[in-house]
């Protein structure tokens, strides 16, 4: 067995000392719960805080008050993250100079059964499990940011609600047509189709086409799709289609009414993803890191603005491992005596930066002639166990030597190059 640190709390445990005041969280939407404790576990106080300025000067007072009270100078809060609720309070106590630190949420269910036998559920045991955790040094050492860097995570979010608005809108125009006009959805492969979208906004039902004529219909998709060529091929297929269509014959104005609802939920999807894209462009343009990551092959403006929107300011990790573990492609397994088990990812760490990078390493390995060797070694070698590695095995090999390689390039502070004999300068 390879040297291991698997006692890796002992350094966060040795940060709680005689001097420091523990504060557990337990956070909700109308008030949160709060219990002190000191090093010893010992309770100090327990109080519920409303989310409002008279709350959170009482919060302010309780915890000075008792830090003076007992000679604890050394604030630390703890709290379960709920991205919903809690960015008021715990960023009130960034501003008041007192540290803070999230809990795992399934730390804190095994936490309360440990402690009572019991899976008894309330704010102000919750509270106490809380700062019970945090006493024995079992944080996260995440790092909540602020400033720009939560501009862009917030618009990270605000993206993949867009895209999801488009996608939803798009299998609902796919579902309408197929009651009305089904063969015109097998004509065009994407929903989001210029000559489609054309064709839907002047003549959507099959009757529309017929009355509008197949010369008139070639010219609409020439002119939307700006090529004469498939303006024609298109107009003949669908014209014919439109004749020998099975869809429903009845058409009323509720379902005109529909479609342009739909068609209105398209547009505006897409829209919104071009606004913000380009803030997102914009932030990207203030962050140093930035520049260093879009030099790499297959990264574009959209996932270097999710990279750095996940990750956060990279300057605040330790090292490339453990950017690995926080995206969630660490290697976990179980090992029993004989037994060795198969390893698996552990899918720990924030699912949008881990989906990002699977996406990106399939674009990486084509870009770059490095990666794509290194991903057919992988394919053609086998793992440790003797078995041949699947092709998302392989991938996730590759996205680990991604995530090395932009930390490289970022500490460096360097683009990415190549040498005369294609060997990468950071990896």
């Amino acid at each position: 067995m390879t040297r291991k640190d698997f006692n890796r709390g002992y350094a966060k445990r040795q940060r709680i000392c005689e001097t420091t005041l523990i504060v557990g969280l337990d956070i909700g939407c109308e008030f949160n719960m709060m219990c002190m404790m000191n090093a010893k576990g010992k309770v100090l106080g327990e109080h519920k805080v409303h989310n409002s300025r008279e709350g959170f000067e009482f919060f302010r007072d309780v915890v000075d008050k008792a830090a003076k009270r007992n000679r604890l100078w050394d604030v630390l809060v703890g709290f379960e993250p709920r991205e919903t609720y809690c960015r008021k309070i715990v960023y009130y106590a960034k501003e008041l100079g007192y540290e803070v630190r999230f809990v795992r949420t399934t730390a804190l269910k095994h936490q309360r059964e440990l402690d009572e036998s019991a899976p008894l559920k309330t704010d102000r045991r919750d509270a106490y499990t809380i700062a019970n955790i945090i006493r024995e040094g079992k944080c996260i050492d995440s790092v909540i940011e602020d400033g720009i860097y939560r501009e862009l995570r917030s618009l990270v979010n605000l993206r993949e609600n867009a895209v999801r608005d488009g996608t939803r809108s798009k299998n609902a125009l796919r579902t309408f047509l197929e009651d009305f006009f089904p063969e015109l959805s097998r004509l065009y492969s994407s929903m989001s189709a210029k000559g489609l979208l054309a064709i839907l906004q002047t003549c959507p039902f099959p009757a529309d086409v017929l009355n509008y004529g197949e010369k008139r219909l070639a010219e609409l998709i020439s002119k939307s799709s700006r090529s004469k060529k498939i303006g024609e091929s298109k107009s003949s297929k669908i014209y014919a289609a439109a004749q020998e269509s099975i869809g429903l014959k009845r058409v009323g104005s509720s379902d005109r009414l529909r479609l342009e609802f739909y068609l209105k939920g398209l547009r505006k999807s897409a829209e919104d993803l071009k606004a913000i894209d380009a803030e997102m462009a914009r932030l990207l343009k203030e962050i140093p890191h930035a520049q260093y990551i879009l030099s790499i092959p297959g990264i574009g403006m959209v996932t270097a603005g999710i990279i750095l929107g996940e990750f956060g300011n990279l300057d605040n990790f330790q090292g490339a491992k453990q950017g690995i573990k926080y995206a969630g492609y660490d290697p976990t397994g179980k090992e029993s005596g004989k037994h060795v088990g198969r390893r698996r990812i552990s899918k720990k760490g924030r699912w949008r930066l881990r989906k990002t990078l699977y996406l990106s390493s399939m674009r990486v390995v084509r870009a770059i002639p490095e990666f794509k060797e290194y991903y057919t070694r992988k394919i053609d070698g086998t793992s440790g166990s003797g078995r041949k590695l699947a092709r998302k095995e392989a991938l996730c090999a590759v996205i680990i030597k991604l995530i090395r390689l932009i930390f490289a390039i970022v500490k460096d502070g360097r683009m990415f190059e190549y040498r005369e004999k294609s060997k990468l300068l950071a990896a």
